[in-house]
């Protein structure tokens, strides 16, 4: 091209396009986060640090591409796992996150060996995975599950191959189950195990101070000593923690105690029992069975174990779950969210403490409450039945009297032949009848003697009766006006019901919808559905006393948030400040707020679903 082309070229460029060339500056890069031997496939940090920074995987094989040095933040399992040549490329000004250690001190010691000062450990509450687990394995000793799916394609029959694989199978119905310990797992299973008709005794080992503990259901049982609960128990089941106290809280003296024929389950530390005293037993036939999440030592070695097949080990997999890595995973990219937004440092998210210290003292408090609200009201039924005893006070007296008017009436009808005589007669028979009648009314005698049984009839007892009932009846109406708002408080919720969410301004029930196939959840409203429809229906999570969660089954669990575009949305499974709510006003006319944002509002009325029960713990439907 000839140079007067180009100079034509020049002067009929447009000015947009100059301008924009003009303008254009090269735009400062996004901060590196780089995730090492726990998190190959980097979508959901993607998605949530869009904009805010880059998000690569780095394998081990190509360390010596200095990528670990130029991150700003690195996530990784554990620093234990971590290879050494990886460990030293780690820099202290970097945010390193151990997303769901399983031995945080260990990680602790290399960071400060390494000079590393922004480690964070971040994990969930997995109670509700290591109870599964514990019921699992029990129901797979009870019932032989591992031995008979080996043999369900047998060549040689049914009846004849598998008839002696089946001795020794139990029902659950009637068994007893003693957790050692009071943590959250060993709640979990209790509720778990009630559901089954199994008995729960536990035994309260006093753990290090500080350490909050958990309620157990109003069914399960306290035992005093170890040894009775180990007499007593079909199904034993360690839920404590590893302190100097718990060192093999089971060792061979303890074992001796033990019920003949009963199972045990270790999904804690191997180190909370004696393993060549609970061998000896496996031997012996005293335990029919046993199960470990992982196990060390000889005498659990793989040629000796398989040939024990009541014996069950799992490779430390009780407390994992997808649910549980993908909270860990969301957990860990809201902290760099809050950490290149907001510029704060992060600490360690732990929720299992956290939530389990907050649940305990909400527990207390409530009780605290419970017991003066039982107090008023055994007051409140004692002024009552003062209240109503006091005018039949009058037909008692008469009531003394009462054999000697009967003699003279009678003595006055056999000498009585006349009409009239005979009407007087009637008439004071009908009143004794009635005086009667008033005198079996009294409540308060502890005892009837054999001539007041004899005199007794139908009619006396139907009568006591209807003032029993009546006592009842007056007792709840004066109990019920004296609570104020009554049933349509908040005091009717609890943690662990299902409630629906009817929108106030309109008939619709707020449901939780997906945007698009693999998207994201988030709150809306329609008419054409019912409370029926899971889409409807919201498991109620109490943080604190005055702060709920709402969590939907059609998100999988995750809970109701409000996100930083001011949209409600079910985004993450753990709780933090965008998804805790306080609960204000009624059942009726109930508002939501929440507490990270107070402008974010939900005016809804509130209708209970399904309840716990308070003696097993079991959510049932109201309708």
């Amino acid at each position: 091209m000839s140079s007067t082309v180009m100079r034509d070229l020049e002067t009929t460029r447009s000015p947009t396009t100059m301008s924009y060339r003009s303008n254009t500056s090269p735009q400062p890069s996004l901060p590196l986060v780089v995730t090492l031997n726990c998190i190959e496939d980097t979508t959901i940090e993607q998605q949530y640090l869009t904009g805010i920074a880059r998000v690569e995987h780095v394998p081990l094989s190509l360390l010596s591409e200095a990528k670990i040095e130029s991150a700003a933040a690195v996530l990784l399992h554990s620093l234990a796992f971590l290879p050494r040549a990886a460990q030293r490329r780690l820099r202290p000004w970097q945010i390193v996150l151990c997303l769901g250690s399983s031995d945080r001190s260990a990680d602790s010691a290399i960071a400060v060996e390494l000079g590393l000062v922004r480690l964070v450990h971040v994990d969930v509450s997995r109670a509700e995975e290591v109870a599964d687990t514990v019921m699992a394995l029990f129901l797979g000793l009870l019932r032989r599950t591992h031995l008979l799916s080996r043999h369900a394609l047998s060549a040689s029959g049914w009846l004849g191959s598998v008839q002696p694989l089946c001795r020794g199978m139990r029902r659950c119905r009637g068994l007893v189950l003693g957790i050692i310990g009071r943590s959250a797992s060993a709640k979990s299973l209790a509720t778990r195990s009630l559901a089954f008709k199994i008995s729960v005794l536990y035994y309260d080992v006093h753990e290090e101070n500080g350490k909050r503990i958990s309620r157990f259901p109003p069914a399960a049982r306290r035992m005093d000593t170890l040894n009775d609960l180990l007499a007593a128990s079909d199904l034993i089941s360690l839920h404590c923690a590893l302190t100097n106290d718990t060192i093999q809280i089971l060792n061979a003296e303890c074992l001796q105690h033990i019920k003949p024929g009963a199972f045990l389950v270790n999904a804690g530390s191997s180190q909370l029992l004696d393993d060549c005293a609970v061998k000896q037993l496996l031997i012996d036939g005293t335990l029919a069975g046993c199960a470990l999440d992982g196990a060390e030592g000889p005498q659990w070695m793989e040629a000796w174990v398989r040939e024990m097949p009541n014996v069950l080990i799992l490779p430390q997999s009780a407390d994992y779950s997808e649910e549980v890595w993908m909270e860990i995973r969301e957990k860990a990219a809201t902290i760099l969210q809050t950490f290149f937004l907001d510029d704060v440092v992060p600490t360690d998210a732990i929720s299992d403490i956290d939530e389990e210290e907050s649940e305990t003292l909400y527990e207390d408090e409530e009780t605290v409450k419970q017991d003066k609200h039982s107090a008023s009201q055994s007051s409140t039924i004692q002024q009552l039945t003062d209240d109503i005893h006091m005018p039949h006070k009058s037909p008692m007296v008469k009531d003394i009297n009462q054999p000697q008017e009967s003699t003279s009436l009678q003595s006055e009808v056999k000498h009585s032949r006349s009409g009239k005589k005979a009407k007087k007669r009637h008439a004071r028979q009908k009143s004794m009848h009635k005086e009667k009648e008033g005198t079996v009314n009294k409540e308060d005698d502890t005892a009837m003697s054999g001539t007041d049984q004899v005199l007794s009839s139908p009619d006396d007892s139907r009568s006591k009766r209807t003032t029993v009932e009546s006592l009842h009846d007056l007792s709840a109406k004066y109990l019920k006006s004296s609570t104020g708002v009554g049933k349509r408080s908040i005091e009717m919720l609890k943690d662990g019901c299902v409630i629906s969410l009817q929108a106030r301004d309109h008939a619709a029930l707020h449901v939780s919808r997906q945007r698009a196939k693999g998207g994201g959840w988030f709150l809306d409203t329609m008419s054409n559905v019912t409370k029926r429809d899971p889409a409807a229906q919201f498991l109620v999570v109490f943080r604190t006393k005055d702060t709920i969660g709402l969590r939907s089954f059609t998100a999988g669990g995750k809970l109701l948030q409000i996100n930083r575009r001011m949209e409600f949305v079910f985004a993450s499974h753990s709780f933090d400040v965008w998804e805790s709510w306080t609960f204000e006003g009624s059942l009726e006319e109930c508002r939501l707020v929440n507490c990270r944002n107070p402008s974010a509002v939900l005016e809804v009325r509130v209708e209970i679903l399904a309840t716990v029960g308070d003696d097993d713990g079991v959510t049932r439907w109201l309708d």
